[in-house]
C-alpha cells in the first residue's frame, strides 16, 4: 500500500500507469491472436494504431480483425477516453498553474546573461529596458525583476517587457542570478540597498564569484561616499550608480566601469570643485574649443561640455565635434574651485 500511495502520490502517474497497461495489454493480446504478418502486429505500426486509437481519432488504417485482437483494442480505446482524457487534463492544468506562476514570481526561470533587477518601481523599469533596447546588442536581452511583497500586487503587468520573482529564500536561484550578466539592486533606502548587496554577493561566492557585474543603485547623492565606502567593504568591485535618472543606470549596465565615473565626478564635485555654468557674451568673438579648453586649463578649470545658447534649458554637448568653433552667445559648463571670472578679451583671436 505505501508503494502504490507513493506511485499515485501525483494525480498524473495514476492515468500514466493505466494507458501504460492498456498498452502492454493491447500489444500482447495483438501479438497473440492476429494472423502471422498482419501490419498491426509490427511495433511502429502497433504504436501509431495505439496512438490513433487512444485519442479516438480513429484513421482505420490500422484495426485488429481477430476477437482477442479487437479485445486488446477495446481495452486501447477504454484507456484513452477515461485515462488518457484524465492525463490531458492534468496536462492543461500543469501548464496553466506553470502561467500563472510565473506571472505572480513563483516559478523557477531559466535564463542566462540576462540583467536581473532587485527592486521593483515599474516606471523605472520600464524606462531602463526602453534605454536598453535600443542598443542592439541589449535589444534581446532578457530582464527579470525581483520584487518586495508590497512591490506588486496581483500578476506582471508588464510579461513582455519582463519577468518577476517574488522575493523569498529561493528567490535569488529561482532569479538564476549566478548566470545573470548584470544584477541592480535598488533599495528602498540607500541602507537597504547596502544590506541585499551583501546578501547577493554572499549566495554568488556559493557559486564561486562568477563574473556577474554588480550595480547599486544610490538615492541620497549627500551619502555618496559613505555608501561607497560600505559596498567597498562588500566587494571591490560594486559600482555605485544614481537609479534616479533610467538613462544613467542603463549606460551603467551597458558599460560595465561607466557608473564609476560618473560616481566619482559626482563625488569630485562634491568634496573639492563645483560646476559652474558661464555664458559667452555676445560678440565676443569666436574660438575653436581645444583653445578655449586649454585657456581654461590653465588657468585651474576644466571645460566640461558647450550648450548651444544662453537658454535656461539649452542643450548641452560633452563629445566635441571636429572643427567645433565656441562663439558669442553660447554657454560653457566649466568644473572650477570657485566661479570662473574669464577674460574673454585675453583668448588669442
Amino acid at each position: 500500500m505505501r508503494l502504490v500511495h507513493r506511485i499515485t502520490a501525483r494525480t498524473w502517474r495514476a492515468p500514466a500507469l493505466v494507458l501504460l497497461a492498456a498498452f502492454l495489454a493491447g500489444w500482447l493480446l495483438i501479438a497473440v491472436f492476429e494472423e502471422p504478418g498482419a501490419e498491426i502486429k509490427s511495433p511502429h505500426e502497433y504504436l501509431w494504431y495505439f496512438f490513433v486509437s487512444g485519442t479516438t481519432t480513429g484513421y482505420g488504417d490500422l484495426f485488429p480483425t481477430s476477437a482477442g485482437g479487437r479485445i486488446g483494442g477495446a481495452i486501447v480505446i477504454m484507456a484513452g477516453l477515461t485515462a488518457g482524457l484524465v492525463l490531458f487534463a492534468e496536462l492543461t492544468l500543469w501548464m496553466a498553474k506553470g502561467r500563472t506562476m510565473k506571472a505572480n514570481g513563483h516559478a523557477r526561470l531559466h535564463h542566462r546573461g540576462h540583467l536581473v533587477t532587485v527592486g521593483y518601481d515599474r516606471d523605472g523599469l520600464r524606462g531602463i529596458i526602453g534605454q536598453l533596447r535600443a542598443d542592439p546588442q541589449y535589444a534581446r536581452t532578457p530582464v527579470v525583476t525581483v520584487f518586495w511583497p508590497d512591490q506588486l500586487a496581483g500578476e506582471n503587468p508588464d510579461p513582455g517587457l519582463y519577468d518577476v520573482v517574488a522575493f523569498d529564500d529561493t528567490a535569488f536561484e529561482r532569479a538564476c542570478l549566478q548566470d545573470a550578466r548584470t544584477v541592480v539592486v535598488v533599495g528602498r533606502t540607500d541602507d537597504e540597498t547596502v544590506r541585499v548587496m551583501l546578501h547577493v554577493v554572499a549566495y554568488l561566492r556559493r557559486y564561486g564569484d562568477p563574473p556577474v557585474h554588480l550595480l547599486a543603485g544610490v538615492h541620497d547623492g549627500g551619502r555618496r561616499a559613505e555608501i561607497t565606502e560600505a559596498l567597498g567593504l562588500i566587494g571591490p568591485d560594486i559600482e555605485p550608480v544614481d537609479v534616479d535618472d533610467p538613462a544613467v543606470v542603463a549606460v551603467a549596465i551597458r558599460n560595465p566601469g561607466v557608473a564609476s565615473i560618473y560616481h566619482n565626478l559626482a563625488s569630485t564635485l562634491d568634496a573639492d570643485s563645483t560646476l559652474f555654468r558661464v555664458d559667452v557674451p555676445a560678440g565676443v568673438g569666436e574660438w575653436p574649443r581645444l583653445d578655449v579648453a586649454i585657456f581654461l586649463l590653465r588657468r585651474g578649470s576644466t571645460l566640461l561640455a558647450v550648450g548651444e545658447s544662453h537658454r535656461p534649458n539649452a542643450r548641452f554637448r560633452l563629445a566635441a565635434e571636429p572643427g567645433e568653433v565656441i562663439r558669442g552667445g553660447q554657454s560653457l559648463a566649466v568644473v572650477a574651485p570657485g566661479r570662473p571670472d574669464i577674460p574673454w578679451h585675453e583668448l588669442p583671436a
